[in-house]
């Protein structure tokens, strides 16, 4: 977002080719920004899980997907959007979505290896992966998945690298749909990480095509502890769990803390052992704080690295890596590192 007229605020696009050191303005479609910038009111801001977000898979090639809300008498609902540029961002086009709910948000959209995924919920009350080859549009459903039996809004994410690929659709109550991408471009069965031991909602990062990581927590929505739990878990408690071979099996790892306390709902891992995750827990005097804390051996140590809440964590290498942080209840910003997560700092546009 950028400033605009005398206090509001419009939608804008920058772009770095300096690793982040400076941003320039970049070109947005009149039709979208006209769309992001109507004024709407506090009911209608807070309704609905609305927002955008960038993805390139190279210089020339990008999209600009998610949600934007759309006013009404009753107070407003989400509408997916999608746009595409194959020229570097110099021209935008609206991508047609057939038989997807008119109503919320893409869950997510990835791309690697020359082909581009992303998911969103059906007309149908279910959930569909779409692919394109990166330089065209050209949507083909490649994955139908089931939706949660109730509970929060559904959410799903892609984890892409290379041609392998993994995802994960559901909401509070755990996980309903998951995939994993095997080397032929073909989505097949695939167990999550936390199936064995309640089928907790978690989204595993990846740091290469062997080693993922995820949180997992011990019984998840309303199951009793697993006979499958590590010995001394308790019920409600926050673990790492470790695979090493592409998904196909996880290992428990270390400890993260008790049932009150919520791990890695941002999380990411830009090297085997290395693993970022955001924190949510109870402070002095029961005030909720979040921060981002770094692990550099496994998960055995961990070292606050800031102190806020994430809302997105992205590398683009082992050593540079993007947040997205909210900064107020109406603001957000971004911070980068050029350590591999040791340090961050505050980007100024």
């Amino acid at each position: 977002m950028a400033q605009c007229a005398p206090g509001g605020t419009c939608l804008a696009l920058r772009e770095t080719t300096d690793g982040g050191r400076s941003w320039s303005p970049r070109p947005l479609p009149t039709a979208l920004v006209a769309a992001a910038d109507r004024q709407v009111g506090n009911l209608v801001a807070d309704c609905c899980e609305a927002g955008l977000n960038v993805r390139f898979a190279d210089p020339w090639d990008g999209w600009i997907f998610g949600g934007l809300v759309v006013p009404s008498s009753y107070g407003g609902s989400v509408k997916p959007i999608l746009w595409s540029t194959h020229d570097g961002g110099l021209t935008w086009r609206e991508q047609p979505l057939p038989g997807l709910s008119t109503e919320g948000s893409i869950f997510d959209l990835e791309a690697a290896a020359d082909r581009v995924y992303f998911m969103a919920q059906e007309t149908t009350g279910g959930a569909v992966v779409e692919a394109s080859p990166v330089s065209r549009d050209d949507w083909r459903a490649a994955l139908n998945l089931g939706t949660p039996a109730g509970g929060a809004q559904p959410s799903g994410t892609i984890v892409l690298h290379g041609s392998t690929g993994w995802l994960v659709e559901g909401n509070d109550r755990g996980t309903a749909g998951s995939a994993r991408l095997d080397g032929s471009g073909q989505w097949e069965e695939w167990a999550p990480p936390c199936a064995s031991v309640g089928n907790s909602f978690a989204v595993p990062a990846v740091s290469t095509s062997s080693d993922l990581v995820a949180v997992c927590v011990m019984g998840g929505f309303a199951y009793p502890l697993s006979k499958a739990a590590p010995p001394g878990a308790a019920l409600g408690s926050s673990w790492l769990y470790f695979s090493d071979n592409g998904g196909q099996t996880f290992a428990a790892g270390p400890e993260l803390g008790p049932r009150q306390d919520v791990f890695g709902d941002v999380l990411a891992s830009p090297a085997p052992g290395v693993i970022l995750m955001s924190r949510s827990y109870f402070g002095t005097g029961d005030v909720n704080e979040q921060d981002l804390r770094a692990s550099f051996d496994g998960g055995h140590h961990w070292t606050v690295v800031y102190a806020g809440q994430l809302l997105y964590l992205g590398f683009t290498s082992p050593a540079q890596g993007v947040g997205i942080v909210q900064l107020s209840r109406s603001t957000t910003g971004l911070i980068m590192t050029f350590d591999g997560g040791h340090h961050w700092v505050p980007v100024r546009f």
